[in-house]
């Protein structure tokens, strides 16, 4: 029997409704921190002000850190349903997602410095740095896969609302890696583009991958359900008279 929606109880659902909220936010404010870095005399005194402040490594962990919270709150109640309703593989993969998210934030977190004690640029990566770098990458790796994994199984067993989160799962990310592929592609590559057109292709595709990345927890949250929902047996050969 494949269902086209969890059900969940009001508190989850409350709890949900929160998530999605604050990962909007905190999405909107990490999107407008790429875009302002650090500031300089040409910014007006707004931004100028917003990007002294979002400079600082203590904002940028918290800003990380939240944005993990909403995340793993959101997976938290997906794994349940997933345990409740007995796939067992597909509610592991979601732990392993889970556990995969925590290390990327936290190796992100680590502070790095650039600048040795006496001022001057370090000239090449520490091995703390490389060790930190490998481990992003293969994190990396894992996840798509992972994620890969959860989505063709959630497709395969569940219908309506459930399999679009199964859907968004993989394809959102696979786009948002185009687009940088794209970008990266007219920075380095592609003649006669002045710089302004480097910055308005970049400001399409940070506005492009933010919608991506936000994809998938919206059809997460629209999967999961307070109320009893109509479900479709997988068996059509039932008598109707029956």
């Amino acid at each position: 029997m494949k269902i086209k929606k969890f059900l969940v109880s009001g508190f989850q659902g409350e709890t949900l409704n929160w998530a999605i909220g604050l990962l909007v936010a905190f999405s909107l404010v990490s999107m407008i921190d790429h875009w302002t870095g650090t500031p300089n005399d040409g910014q007006s005194s707004f931004v100028e002000a917003f990007a002294t402040m979002q400079s600082a490594s203590a904002i940028q962990i918290a800003e990380a850190v939240l944005l993990l919270a909403t995340q793993l709150t959101m997976w938290e109640v997906l794994r349940r349903c997933l345990h409740k309703s007995g796939h067992f593989f597909l509610h592991l993969a979601v732990i392993v997602l889970m556990v995969l998210s925590l290390l990327v934030t936290g190796v992100s977190c680590y502070p790095v410095s650039d600048v040795t004690a006496d001022g001057n640029l370090v000239p090449a990566m520490s091995h703390t740095e490389m060790v930190l770098r490998n481990i992003l990458d293969n994190s990396y790796i894992a996840i798509f896969f992972t994620n890969l994994f959860l989505g063709i199984g959630l497709i395969r067993k569940f219908r309506g609302m459930i399999r679009l989160y199964g859907w968004s799962v993989f394809v959102c990310p696979l786009l948002t890696s185009l687009c940088n592929f794209a970008y990266l592609y007219i920075y380095n590559n592609v003649g006669g583009v002045t710089m302004t057109a480097i910055q308005t292709y970049g400001t399409i595709f940070t506005l492009i991958g933010f919608v991506l990345s936000l994809l998938p927890f919206i059809a997460l949250r629209a999967s999961m359900t307070t109320e009893m929902v109509e479900e479709e047996s997988t068996n059509s050969d039932l008598n109707a008279y029956q």
